[in-house]
C-alpha cells in the first residue's frame, strides 16, 4: 500500500481520509497492516469508486479486526424493517451494549448521487477542546445510556420511563487501541450524569453537547455510487436527517466487532413502541 501512503491519499477536513485505491484487487498483508493503521489513526478513510461483494468487503474489514457475519442490519435502505427513513440523530451504533462495535462500513450499492449525507463527529478531538473544569469532572463521572434507538433530537428526560432498557458508562471511555479519551455520552441516549442532581447533570450535558455537535467540527458525507466509509465507531458519532421520498438509498453494512452485537441486544428489544410518549426499539 506503498502508493496509498504517497500521492494516491487526500486529507478529508475536520477528519477523515481519502485513499484512491481499487480494493477488489485485494489486500497484501502489508496492505492490510498499513489500512489498520490509517483507520485508527484518521478514525475515517473514504474508498470511491468501489465494486465489492459483501464478501470482498468483509475481507476488507478483516485486515482491521474481527468481522460480525451475524448483523441483523446487512443494508441500510429507507424500507428496511429496522432504520427505515426517519431521521438518525448523533449515535454509536449498540452504543448501550457493554461491547460495541468497533467499526463500521457502508458501501453505497445503489443511491441518488449527491442527495443524502451521513454526519460524523470526533468525539475524541471533543474531548481536547472541552473547558478544562468540565474535562476535569467528567472523567470521574458515569452516565446512564438507553437503548434507544437513535431517533431522537431532543434529549432524554432526567428519570427514564418505565421499561426503557439502560446501562451505566463511563463519561469518558478510554479507546482500546489508541488509547484516546473519548467524550461517551449522546443527547440520543444519555439521560444524566450518575451523582449529579438534575439541574448540574443538565448544565453539564449540555456544556458537552455544545462541543460535541459544534458545527464546525462535524464532517457531512455526501453519498454517491461505489463510496466505501469506513469509520471507528467508539470514537465517532454519525446521523443521518429523514430521507422520506428517497427510493434509491442502499448501503452495504459489514461491522467490525470482537464480541458478539446481536447477543448484546436486550431480550424483547424489537421493532419500536411507544412508552410514555417516548420510543424504544433496535438501535441503528
Amino acid at each position: 500500500m506503498r502508493e496509498i501512503l504517497g500521492s494516491d491519499v487526500r486529507q478529508i477536513e475536520p477528519f477523515g481520509l481519502e485513499i484512491r485505491f481499487d480494493l477488489a484487487q485485494g489486500l497484501s498483508p502489508d496492505d492490510g497492516a498499513a489500512l489498520k493503521d490509517l483507520f485508527y489513526r484518521h478514525k475515517l478513510l473514504l474508498f470511491r469508486n468501489q465494486n465489492l461483494t459483501r464478501e470482498q468487503q468483509f475481507d476488507v474489514l478483516g485486515h482491521i479486526g474481527p468481522v460480525d457475519r451475524a448483523s441483523p442490519l446487512d443494508y441500510v435502505t429507507p424500507d428496511d424493517t429496522i432504520l427505515g427513513s426517519r431521521n438518525l440523530a448523533f449515535h454509536s451504533d449498540m452504543h448501550f451494549a457493554p461491547f460495541p462495535a468497533e467499526g463500521v462500513s457502508l458501501l453505497a450499492l445503489d443511491v441518488e448521487d449527491d442527495s443524502t449525507y451521513t454526519a460524523f463527529v470526533d468525539a475524541a478531538a471533543a474531548y481536547d477542546r472541552l473547558p478544562d473544569e468540565a474535562a476535569r469532572r467528567i472523567d470521574k463521572l458515569k452516565s446512564v445510556r438507553a437503548a434507544t434507538p437513535g431517533v431522537y433530537e431532543d434529549e432524554l428526560p432526567y428519570e427514564l420511563p418505565e421499561g426503557m432498557h439502560s446501562m451505566e458508562r463511563e463519561a469518558v471511555m478510554r479507546h482500546p487501541v489508541t488509547g484516546e479519551p473519548i467524550v461517551y455520552v449522546a443527547r440520543c441516549s444519555t439521560s444524566r450524569l450518575v451523582g449529579l442532581d438534575r439541574e448540574d447533570s443538565t448544565a453539564l450535558l449540555h456544556t458537552l453537547y455544545d462541543t460535541l455537535y459544534d458545527e464546525a467540527h462535524m464532517l457531512k458525507h455526501w453519498w454517491r455510487n461505489g463510496d466505501l466509509l469506513i469509520w471507528d465507531n467508539l470514537a465517532l458519532q454519525h446521523a443521518r436527517p429523514d430521507i422520506e421520498g428517497i427510493t434509491r438509498r442502499k448501503l452495504q453494512r459489514v461491522t467490525v466487532a470482537t464480541h458478539d452485537q446481536s447477543a448484546q441486544i436486550p431480550a424483547g428489544y424489537v421493532a419500536p413502541v411507544d412508552v410514555d410518549g417516548w420510543q424504544v426499539g433496535t438501535d441503528s
